[in-house]
């Protein structure tokens, strides 16, 4: 709905449409988030740029401001498009525009302009900002309107795992692997498995099952995969503290699930 009225926005106001524009999404890490913003650029068939905050902060006074001032510019010039604003949390976490301490006011000139220019916008740009943990974000970024959507995407379910497992192996030719790898897909899901977690499993065994062919030693899947996660710690285990801050946070926010 919004691909269309993104490339056809003249005559989508025309008719009474409001501007898109765009979506926050935040989460656990590992889960598919960025991705997220390449899936909306294709399957729309728009440009996508990425804003790098990184590249956007500069050594001299006033280089930062006109880097975004710069970068805004230049997505105006090339929309209909998409732009991706990864990590947002690195780039404005404590820069609300009333809050006095925090972040620098480099960060807080730099967070203005971009809010400023979110809520005025008139070229057909749509944002989609990536953020783990949003709980230290200016809440003037997170109030309603400022989005049409605030996404949470919450680690996958048992479904959702086998389906990324048949994903990996399939790109690493082992689909036969599949039936008998799918029954641990529970126990990935009670351990709190990202996606990425899953990918790493699945290329961790099948470095084992190369260099067990390279040594000529019998190898069986299924018992390989149970010591690779025997041995491994996921993302949640490792950070369980923040895991539970940031669904925290959805509670409180209200935002859609996006599992």
């Amino acid at each position: 709905k919004k691909g269309i009225i993104i490339k056809n926005i003249e005559s989508a106001k025309s008719f009474g449409v409001s501007m898109p524009k765009g979506v926050l999404i935040f989460g656990m890490p590992g889960c598919g988030k960025s991705l997220s913003a390449k899936v909306i650029a294709n399957e729309w068939k728009l440009p996508l740029l990425r804003l790098d905050m990184g590249i956007v902060l500069g050594p001299y006074v006033g280089q930062s401001e006109e880097n975004i001032r710069r970068a805004i510019k230049v997505a105006e010039a090339i929309s209909p498009c998409i732009l991706w604003i990864d990590e947002l949390e690195k780039g404005f976490a404590g820069a609300s525009e009333t809050d006095r301490g925090g972040a620098s006011d480099v960060m807080k000139r730099i967070f203005s302009t971009l809010l400023t220019w979110m809520q005025e916008k008139t070229k057909p740009v749509f944002i989609v900002a990536v953020a783990n943990d949003i709980s230290n974000m200016p809440p003037e970024f997170l109030r309603k309107g400022r989005f049409d959507e605030i996404f949470f995407v919450d680690f996958p379910k048992a479904h959702e795992i086998k389906e990324i497992l048949k994903i990996h192996l399939n790109k690493r030719r082992k689909e036969n692997w599949y039936e008998v790898l799918e029954s641990y897909a529970s126990q990935m899901e009670t351990r709190g498995f990202s996606g990425a977690d899953v990918e790493y499993a699945v290329n961790e065994l099948v470095e084992r099952a190369f260099v067990a062919k390279h040594n000529s030693d019998n190898f069986d899947p299924k018992t390989q995969f149970n010591e690779v996660l025997k041995e491994f710690k996921s993302i949640s285990e490792v950070m369980k503290s923040k895991v539970e801050q940031i669904k925290k946070k959805f509670g409180e926010i209200g935002a859609k699930s996006a599992n």
